[in-house]
């Protein structure tokens, strides 16, 4: 993940990875009236990128938001970056029967 360098490893952007492009862009959606958004594709993970700089809205109400999005998305947890750094925000627990399972020959 690409992120504006203030210097010293700061910067005023955080990265999100999501697992899918249509939730990236819910998500986006939510938070675009606060921060400013971007939408990537990073080698096939979607990535929303939030701007920092303008908000009136820190960076705790931005992983406030985000860690109800997760919970309400029933994701589970979601990796972002901030300042090169890599963390896991974890909200509520993962919606197992929507993840797709491979479906097994019956051999009887």
């Amino acid at each position: 993940m690409a992120a504006m360098d203030l210097g010293d490893g700061f910067t005023e952007t955080v990265q999100f990875e999501l697992p899918d492009l249509a939730g990236a862009v819910r998500l986006a959606t939510q938070l675009r009236a606060f921060w400013a958004v971007s939408v990537d594709d990073d080698d096939g993970v979607p990535v929303l990128e939030v701007g920092l700089g303008a908000s009136e809205a820190g960076l705790a109400s931005l992983l406030r938001t985000v860690e109800s999005w997760v919970g309400q998305e029933c994701l589970r947890a979601i990796r972002f970056e901030i300042d090169g750094r890599v963390y896991v925000l974890e909200a509520g627990d993962a919606d197992w029967s929507s993840v797709p399972r491979p479906v097994l020959a019956d051999f009887s």
